[in-house]
């Protein structure tokens, strides 16, 4: 099966997009492999450039409040103890999020280039070719260093992303001559995700809100960024997702 989620709302998208960048950086680090590193070093460029917003540290505390009030209610004792280190972690970092990765000339200087073709060959940057000659050890050594400061935002993503998705509803759906209506949603919906079988060859183009929600699926290729509709019968799933209750 895949799942495709559609956020219903700017500050779950930008939960998601934190998760899959911080998996990214954390499955090509944990490799011995030197191009897994520039992938890792890329990754945390993008996480930088990704958790940047000013407000999205007050957004993701204020979510964190809302769930440890909801697991005081309902008792939630483990869960309401992961809450209260998540938040601990995160307000005890008082610099601007990757202020220490700009304040490295070196790495702001790999930056620069890293989006440059052919930007951070030997030629170009022989600093960078000397730190990939180092062991992997070393190398993981200092990409752990410089991603320590960033991981209170890591694992409070994740235990949000976690309750939101285990706090779920499905419905069972059928997409004739390959689209499929439905009229409403579960009062406050903050994600919606698509669950259909890999065999289908198809993705899905979603159109949702509280009143309406549209979901067309067209074929799945890699010659265009949108493929032919499909017109055949789709069965898939529909799970929604919400903050508002924590179901244990």
């Amino acid at each position: 099966m895949l799942r495709f989620d559609h956020p219903l709302s700017e500050r779950v998208r930008s939960l998601i997009r934190i998760e899959h960048l911080f998996n990214r950086f954390n499955h090509t680090t944990a490799s011995d492999d030197k191009w897994s590193h520039h992938v890792a070093l890329s990754s945390l460029f993008e996480i930088m450039e990704c958790s940047s917003r000013a407000e999205l540290k007050l957004d993701i505390l204020q979510e964190l409040e809302r769930q440890r009030q909801a697991g005081r209610n309902q008792n939630h004792h483990e869960l309401l103890e992961r809450l209260n280190q998540a938040a601990q972690d995160l307000q005890d970092v008082q610099q601007k999020f990757g202020q220490h990765i700009r304040e490295n000339e070196w790495l702001m200087a790999l930056k620069q280039r890293i989006v440059v073709a052919g930007g951070t060959t030997p030629v170009e940057l022989p600093s960078y070719y000397f730190w990939q000659k180092k062991t992997a050890e070393q190398r993981r050594s200092d990409l752990q260093r410089w991603s320590q400061i960033m991981m209170p935002t890591y694992r409070a993503t994740n235990v949000l992303l976690e309750i939101l998705r285990e706090n779920q509803t499905f419905i069972e759906c059928c997409a004739k001559n390959g689209t499929y209506e439905h009229n409403t949603l579960p009062h406050n919906t903050h994600l919606m995700t698509i669950e259909v079988p890999f065999e289908a060859n198809v993705l899905p183009e979603v159109s949702a809100n509280k009143y309406f929600t549209h979901v067309r699926f067209v074929q799945a290729n890699q010659e265009s960024m949108r493929g032919k509709p499909v017109e055949q019968r789709i069965d898939f799933k529909i799970i929604m997702c919400s903050f508002d209750a924590i179901n244990k």
